[in-house]
């Protein structure tokens, strides 16, 4: 298959894969010789920092300025976070980051901002009504910066947040009275996860999806593998993508620790390519 065919659908590169082996700017100069040219960066040191100013932000202004990349959105890994976090301080550390973030999406070019809705711990979750209210108070500080920037905020189904599945999010959105600048990252590896059809998330949350995460995985490990190497149905998600007329990024977030991340992406979109589900790159 040559991938620098035009066809219906150009992918959205996720560089979590190169986390720690390639600053973001030099992740994103791969793969342009690759071909790819929508991409969604990872905010995590040395891979991206915070500092709008560091060379690798200057470096993906610069592509975004002459047109070289779409900068879809920034991601920063959940782990430093906690929005929901039952003590005061770790959330006003939160959202201070979270203001950060939003700040250097606007100052980089990028058009959303991909949020973790905090963290639960696994044994004895704090109240559903209390995580609400600590994100409900996160996001009255966070979404007038996210306006000001012009950034649209996209929380995310992670199986460790608060709001894990399609019907935690789209209550939570309801709640807050859908604020036109907060909407949905969807990932299918995570639904898949938790024992939710991929289908049924993206039924519930059509009117408000930002942006979708594709990587497989089976149920019984979490993972964000290769295309191909998990439990998950492509065709029938993408199918269904189609029926929706969804034009929204796609994203391949691969992390994978049995090849290189350039590899790892190439295999992942081949195979959707090759299961006929329309993806390629702009001619």
């Amino acid at each position: 298959m040559d991938r620098h065919l035009s066809t219906a659908r150009a992918p959205t590169i996720n560089t979590y894969g190169f986390l720690w082996s390639h600053r973001a700017d030099d992740a994103v100069r791969l793969l342009l010789q690759e071909g790819y040219r929508e991409f969604e960066l990872m905010l995590q040191p040395p891979h991206l920092s915070l500092d709008p100013q560091s060379p690798e932000g200057q470096a993906i202004r610069s592509m975004v300025d002459d047109g070289a990349i779409v900068l879809h959105s920034l991601n920063m890994p959940s782990l430093d976070t906690n929005l929901a976090s039952a003590m005061p301080e770790m959330r006003a550390y939160s959202i201070e980051m979270f203001v950060r973030q939003i700040r250097l999406a606007g100052a980089l070019g990028a058009r959303n901002l991909v949020i973790a809705p905090g963290r639960v711990s696994p044994l004895f979750p704090a109240p559903a009504e209390l995580l609400r209210q600590w994100l409900a108070d996160a996001l009255d500080v966070l979404l007038p910066v996210a306006r000001e920037e012009g950034i649209v905020l996209a929380l995310e189904n992670l199986p460790i947040a608060a709001l894990p599945r399609a019907t935690d999010l789209l209550g939570f959105l309801e709640c807050l009275g859908s604020p036109s600048n907060l909407g949905i990252c969807y990932d299918a590896a995570n639904a898949h996860y938790v024992a939710e059809d991929p289908l049924e998330g993206l039924l519930l949350l059509r009117n408000h999806l930002q942006i979708i995460h594709f990587s497989d995985t089976r149920r019984d490990r979490w993972r964000h593998d290769v295309i191909g190497e998990g439990e998950i149905g492509f065709q029938r998600i993408c199918d269904l993508l189609d029926e929706l007329g969804w034009e929204g990024p796609l994203v391949i977030e691969i992390i994978s620790r049995a090849s290189d991340p350039l590899e790892a992406i190439t295999r992942s979109h081949s195979a959707l390519a090759n299961g006929r589900h329309g993806f390629g790159l702009h001619a």
